[in-house]
């Protein structure tokens, strides 16, 4: 790992960041706050902006991404990643509208799994800052490392419709 990818993994790990445990009373929280979250997103009416995006997943590297998104479609995206090829799912899913739609399908389909939901939102936009699952020791059950990942935007900058 470059120093520059070190000074941002640790900038990004000390992000105050909302915890939520699938184990606790108020399990129902996490779909709450995403349903609020997204409904202040999707009221800003935000569909032209360019982010980057800090991708992490399990024991490889952390990807970083820079994309331009009009009307909510990737138009162009450049990465540090040399090594691997994106689909243009992959792409598609890391804007805000489908993060939030992967951020629910992830807590549809993982809520019985030892992982443990984080998730961050922008207080002025609603959009995700950042959502992981991370594996945790539920009773003696424990997940693979590998089914870990996290979602880091560092940057959102919101451009004119036309440009």
């Amino acid at each position: 790992m470059n120093r520059k990818s070190f000074i941002i993994l640790i900038i990004l790990l000390s992000i105050p960041t909302v915890v939520f445990s699938f184990g606790n009373k108020e399990k129902d929280i996490p779909v709450k706050n995403l349903n609020k979250y997204e409904k202040q997103w999707k009221n800003s009416g935000v569909k032209n902006y360019t982010q980057e995006i800090i991708y992490l997943r399990a024991t490889f590297p952390p990807e970083h991404f820079t994309m331009t998104v009009k009307n909510n479609i990737v138009q162009n995206w450049t990465t540090n990643s040399m090594n691997r090829t994106f689909s243009e799912d992959f792409i598609m899913s890391l804007t805000i509208e489908n993060m939030f739609k992967k951020a629910r399908e992830s807590l549809n389909t993982e809520k019985n799994a030892p992982l443990e939901f984080i998730i961050s939102y922008d207080q002025e936009f609603g959009y995700i800052t950042s959502f992981s699952f991370v594996p945790v020791n539920k009773g003696n059950i424990s997940a693979p490392l590998d089914r870990g990942y996290r979602i880091d935007v560092t940057s959102l900058k919101i451009t004119k419709e036309g440009s």
